[in-house]
């Protein structure tokens, strides 16, 4: 009795067929979603690592608009600042021009007059400025910022500053110390803001930069390579349609004995 075996490379060819089947729907479902894992036991390890990771630039990218907004708040007490030096610029001037001799008593009430409405601006100046609701000018540095996981905070503000000088004494050109006195603790002011400035600059740098490192990192353990990918779809492609085109020429060739057969 004659036996027909199709013989182990047939099953070879089918085995490697549906093995290739399957990688060829996997390079597609992962080019579909943009991602490495597409199933759960698709590189677990990296994908719990690249989730931790992900987590902490969402604490840094709100880090990073927290410190924004601080930078802008920075800005508008240094510019109030500022508002307080030209107070006390006009107010030495003022002092100046009482200390003229030859200034009637008429002049003396007008250079008391404006200097009353500069002690009342110097003090404006500090109580109205706020961001929203929070006053920049509080009697202590006690504006807290926070950056994100594992980032140090930034103390930021401005110490309310007494004005010393009276008006009564500008008139007749008498308060120089009180007037230097006030002016250092202007200058005092905006060298402490400065500094603040300088910090919050130097920690957006480094937030920006370790921004863009995690979402590298993230984006290097669960986003897929889509050129090495596509190769590999392409490798996959060739190879199934090779297999079929060598399992369709066997079929052909067992065609052709049986039609001897029966011939």
């Amino acid at each position: 009795m004659t036996t027909i075996s199709a013989g182990s490379a047939f099953y070879k060819v089918q085995a490697a067929l549906d093995d290739n089947s399957n990688k060829v729907a996997k390079s597609m479902e992962r080019l579909a979603t943009g991602r490495r894992g597409v199933t759960a036991g698709d590189r677990p390890a990296s994908t719990v690592i690249a989730g931790n990771t992900a987590n902490n630039l969402a604490s840094i990218k709100i880090g990073i608009q927290n410190l924004a907004e601080a930078m802008q708040v920075i800005e508008v007490i240094n510019n109030d600042i500022k508002s307080l030096q030209a107070i006390m610029t006009r107010v030495q001037e003022l002092n100046t021009l009482g200390e003229n001799g030859l200034n009637s008593t008429a002049d003396k009430v007008n250079i008391g007059l404006e200097a009353a409405d500069l002690v009342a601006e110097f003090g404006e100046v500090q109580s109205n400025s706020k961001w929203g609701a929070t006053a920049l000018f509080a009697g202590t540095i006690n504006k807290a910022v926070s950056f994100g996981l594992n980032q140090a905070s930034l103390n930021f503000g401005a110490v309310t500053i007494a004005q010393e000088f009276t008006a009564a004494l500008i008139d007749d050109g008498t308060d120089d110390v009180k007037i230097a006195s006030t002016l250092a603790k202007v200058d005092a002011a905006q060298i402490v803001v400065a500094d603040h400035f300088v910090q919050a600059t130097n920690k957006m740098t480094l937030l920006t930069s370790l921004a863009a490192g995690y979402a590298l990192d993230v984006s290097a353990k669960l986003d897929v390579d889509f050129a090495a990918e596509t190769t590999e779809l392409a490798k996959g492609q060739i190879l199934a349609q090779a297999g079929t085109a060598m399992l369709a020429q066997a079929n052909a060739q067992g065609q052709g004995m049986l039609a001897l057969i029966q011939s």
